[in-house]
């Protein structure tokens, strides 16, 4: 804490940004289409207690960077390229082991820095002391260092001090409704506190590791005759208290089978797979609806997301 009038006025210098520096987004991808993010800076410095800059729990305790997620494990082989986000020169490029595995660092104007960590080695297009341009490609999205997830962890960083993007807010500050965003334009991507990242019907039973691992089959049309229908999902980000429900629905509108459940342990990526056993009924022909909800509190609201796939069932 700064106890002094002239400490005051270091800390204001040290931790408040003169100008604002503007980021573009780092990750050349469509949010919420075939990437999500997953996690944002921790804004409450107090162990064992975590916030986002919504002031809601999309964070985990102590997390001092952004998480850019692909939508399973094999998607690290579509190299989704990774940008800088300013202008600069890299001060670090390649593996420096530890958490961040392969890491590019680049050193910005007026004490700004940017980090990106668990890059594919393989991908890297940068090096030390070389200077880049804004939105330049510096590599891809992988799985090095501490994480078993292609996904990128992305910081901004002034004067050794940890600035979320999304309210320009440290730490020390905390959240709040009043943010000033770092992204171009002063303009946040869609806050979504849970995502659901892929779903679809098919036949017979879905293994959890193939929702993970992005090799679950999806089906638009089956027959009737069918013994086993299942509606499969990855869901990203669940959080304690998290409400899913998974449903299907019969072409008559009516509920064919239903889920529901309450999250009691974090969970940054949850599979689920919803199966219906035909015995000694014939399903109908027609269109059927799965849905897929995740319902959150957040700040007193209820916010909801989630995803809807089709099948036609058709006869034999």
């Amino acid at each position: 804490m700064c106890q002094t009038s002239f400490f005051t006025f270091l800390c204001f210098i040290m931790i408040f940004p003169v100008k604002a520096m503007e980021f573009r987004f780092p990750v050349a991808c469509q949010i919420m289409g075939n990437c999500w993010i997953t996690n944002h800076v921790d804004l409450d410095d107090r162990s064992g207690r975590v916030s986002d800059y919504m002031c809601g729990k999309k964070a985990t305790d102590n997390n001092k960077s952004t998480h850019i997620s692909l939508s399973s494990q094999k998607a690290v082989l579509q190299n989704m390229p990774v940008l800088a986000s300013a202008s600069g020169k890299v001060q670090v490029a390649g593996n420096v082991g530890g958490f961040c595995g392969t890491r590019v660092l680049i050193k910005h104007a007026k004490g700004w820095e940017s980090s990106y960590c668990h890059l594919n080695p393989r991908t890297l297009t940068v090096r030390a002391g070389q200077a880049v341009q804004q939105g330049q490609i510096i590599g891809s999205i992988g799985t090095s260092g501490q994480t078993s997830w292609p996904h990128l962890s992305f910081a901004t960083i002034r004067n050794g001090m940890v600035f979320d993007p999304f309210s320009g807010r440290t730490a020390i500050e905390g959240c709040s409704a009043k943010t000033q965003s770092l992204w171009v334009g002063g303009m946040n991507p869609p806050y979504e506190p849970a995502a659901v990242a892929s779903a679809g019907f098919t036949v017979g039973h879905v293994p959890n590791s193939s929702i993970l691992n992005g090799t679950a089959q999806t089906a638009t049309a089956i027959r009737t005759a069918t013994l086993q229908l299942s509606l499969w999902s990855l869901m990203m980000n669940l959080r304690v208290d998290d409400e899913i429900t998974i449903l299907i629905e019969a072409p008559d509108g009516k509920i064919f089978k239903e889920f529901k459940k309450t999250i009691t342990k974090d969970s940054p990526y949850f599979p689920v797979n919803l199966s219906v056993l035909k015995k000694n009924i014939r399903w109908e022909a027609g269109d059927y609806k799965g849905t897929i909800t995740i319902e959150r509190r957040v700040n007193g609201n209820t916010i909801k997301s989630g995803r809807i796939v089709h099948l036609k069932l058709v006869d034999d």
